[in-house]
């Protein structure tokens, strides 16, 4: 089921054991791919005869690009930010490529912090947000943030990885996108959707 914004819709696909989640951002008869994460994604879009435009990623830990390659092989631009780029290449964590069977890639597009990305005519804005990962970016659509493994609903993502930062991801949550004007809607990269109103209240970021 689609959710309906101004000049857009958003479909949510939960993935696997590790309940991760995958984005279709409708406009039109084409679409706009966030963190395939399964081979399900690209089936979903078939089923609805959607034309994708592109493939966003929020970073490039194994969990979120599983399903990336199906739409590589039909010449998909594959947006990331440049730091992430070698976890999908295997140069960095290649282990759990392998532990995963996925098979490495490189993505063709890269992305900056205050970037704009735009689609038949939907503006994108790109907020880079390390702390999870040091090339984590959030993606920002009018009046809605993918916040990735980022910001979560009452909490945030994990930062235990060798490229993580506790203080980079406080950074990220409270001064970049608690210091956004306005309310959105928050869709993670796990669990619920939230907002950031709710966030800005009693995110658990808050209590450090």
């Amino acid at each position: 089921m689609y959710t309906e914004f101004d000049g857009f819709s958003v479909k949510k696909i939960v993935n696997g054991g590790l309940q991760n989640n995958s984005y279709i951002i409708k406009v039109g008869d084409k679409c706009i791919i966030v963190d395939p994460a399964s081979k399900i994604v690209k089936a979903e879009v078939e089923s609805e005869g959607l034309q994708v435009l592109a493939v966003l990623l929020t970073h490039g830990h194994f969990d979120h690009i599983k399903g990336v390659s199906p739409f590589m092989q039909e010449n998909v631009p594959v947006y990331i930010h440049q730091l992430d780029n070698p976890k999908c290449t295997g140069e960095v964590m290649a282990d759990w490529l392998k532990r995963f069977r996925i098979e490495p890639f490189s993505c063709d597009k890269f992305v900056a912090d205050n970037d704009i990305l735009s689609f038949e005519g939907l503006d994108i804005k790109v907020i880079h947000t390390p702390g999870h990962s040091s090339g984590g970016v959030c993606y920002v659509v009018k009046n809605v943030i993918f916040s990735g493994d980022t910001l979560f609903l009452g909490s945030y993502g994990r930062y235990d990885f060798e490229d993580s930062s506790y203080e980079a991801l406080k950074h990220s949550i409270k001064d970049k996108l608690f210091g956004l004007s306005g309310d959105y809607v928050v869709y993670p990269g796990h669990g619920d959707s939230t907002t950031l109103d709710y966030e800005r209240e009693g995110n658990m970021i808050l209590w450090n």
